[in-house]
């Protein structure tokens, strides 16, 4: 029988989560199937916890990473660290048990950008949303010197106080001067998805500025990050990196990430 697999959001049309899957299902000869599901609900906990009589894994994306996380019946530490689940996977009874993989994509984003996870790296985080805490999460571990921005201070001081207690934090009209002597700054507002526009940078002088979106919803920050003189980063390697720790918990299997991410790569162009 073929085992469904899934990605839940809202929405999800854009997601190459199929793609990625479906290419690593058919290399292993896995008798399975990937597909997108647009959930729009205000239940959503609840739905998702339906969907484990029919599905063996999901991943999850915005705005339900949360309802995930409380969809399952056990959970990692990670998860419930961070207070959201991007992966679940199905257990005996038909309930789930939620991981986050978002930690592991974010530090592969992360060394693809920067070539060193060296302890006490500077890094400048703008955001305090879901991808943040992930990202965070991930940077904490690692030793970085880490600073956080965001339009509401309040909840930049409750992201550090939660996973990276001793990051500095302000609102976005300090980015600039905090950027000054960072090692990399990480965009993870959706600044893209609302329209929105970077504020200022100081000259980038070469210096990595990652962006965690990808495609269309990158291009306007990257692009106004290139201008002052920072080099380009997207999300991609985040978003591969994250589905194979995922792939590795449905099937023990390690996928080829590389050609994944070629794959993905080519396929933002065609839409573009």
């Amino acid at each position: 029988m073929t085992r469904r697999y899934a990605v839940v959001g809202d929405p999800v049309g854009h997601s190459l989560s199929p793609l990625i899957h479906n290419r690593w299902i058919a290399e292993a000869g896995i008798d399975a199937h990937y597909s997108a599901i647009h959930l729009r609900s205000t239940e959503a906990a609840a739905d998702i916890r339906a969907l484990a009589v029919e599905y063996w894994g999901l991943n999850v994306t915005l705005p339900h990473k949360i309802a995930a996380l409380k969809a399952a019946a056990a959970s990692s530490p990670e998860a419930r660290a961070i207070g959201a689940a991007n992966t679940l996977v199905r257990e005996k009874g038909s309930t789930w048990t939620a991981h986050n993989t978002d930690v592991a994509g974010f530090s592969d984003a992360l060394a693809a950008a920067v070539r060193s996870n060296r302890p006490g790296l500077r890094v400048v985080m703008i955001g305090a949303g879901g991808a943040a805490r992930a990202a965070v999460a991930s940077l904490a571990a690692s030793g970085a010197s880490l600073a956080i921005v965001n339009r509401s201070v309040a909840n930049a001081k409750a992201l550090a106080a939660d996973l990276a207690p001793g990051a500095e934090t302000g609102d976005l009209s300090q980015l600039a001067a905090l950027a000054e002597t960072a090692d990399i700054v990480v965009n993870s507002a959706s600044l893209g998805h609302a329209g929105g526009a970077l504020p200022a940078l100081p000259a980038g002088k070469g210096r990595p500025f990652l962006d965690l979106s990808y495609g269309k919803a990158a291009t306007r920050t990257l692009d106004a990050a290139a201008v002052s003189g920072w080099t380009p980063h997207d999300g991609l390697p985040m978003l591969v990196g994250q589905a194979a720790a995922a792939f590795r918990l449905w099937f023990g299997i390690s996928p080829d990430e590389a050609g994944a991410l070629r794959a993905c790569r080519e396929a933002v162009a065609d839409r573009t």
